[in-house]
């Protein structure tokens, strides 16, 4: 082989490399927040039978479901998730890459403007690869059984309006 050749194939080899921009191996990672990111600490400055939904939509903005009940209460959803992305990648020819899910939900109790009770709930991660995609939706009742419970309800005493003590149910 000459070396006029041997030249070429290592320029052939050199030259994408240098061409590159030193791109043989990345990584990355996103963090994108969606929704309200509401904290137990914002919660707690919330007055049941005085905090009124102004103070909320201020606030927390539109909630994401609003329900009316037959006896006139609204009862205001608010969901948020934390979706995280990482990534590697190798010469631009091989990549691999996770997402992780996070929700939280929070739900107030609201009758004639007021917030009677709120509470929340944190779900458990869901993590979605190239190699496990996302679950199939469940039955709201199991996913419920995998939520951790933020808050406890806070209870209104009607003839007062004053917070009452909260309840403990009895152990399964």
């Amino acid at each position: 082989m000459t070396r006029a050749v041997a030249r070429l194939i290592r320029l052939a080899f050199v030259l994408p490399l240098a061409l590159s921009g030193g791109c043989l191996y990345t990584t990355g990672r996103t963090v994108r927040e969606v929704g309200p990111q509401i904290s137990e600490e914002s919660v707690a400055a919330i007055v049941p039978g005085r905090t009124g939904i102004d103070w909320l939509t201020a606030t927390f903005g539109e909630p994401t479901s609003a329900v009316c009940l037959s006896d006139g209460t609204e009862i205001y959803r608010y969901d948020s998730d934390v979706r995280t992305t990482e990534g590697s990648y190798f010469l631009m020819l091989f990549a691999s890459a996770s997402n992780r899910i996070e929700r939280t939900s929070w739900w107030f109790e609201v009758r004639d403007g007021v917030i009677l009770r709120c509470w929340g709930e944190r779900c458990v991660p869901i993590a979605v690869t190239s190699t496990s995609p996302p679950p199939e939706p469940r039955n709201p009742a199991d996913v419920a059984e995998d939520a951790v419970r933020l808050a406890p309800p806070i209870e209104i005493d009607p003839s007062t309006g004053d917070a009452l003590p909260p309840t403990r149910s009895p152990a399964p």
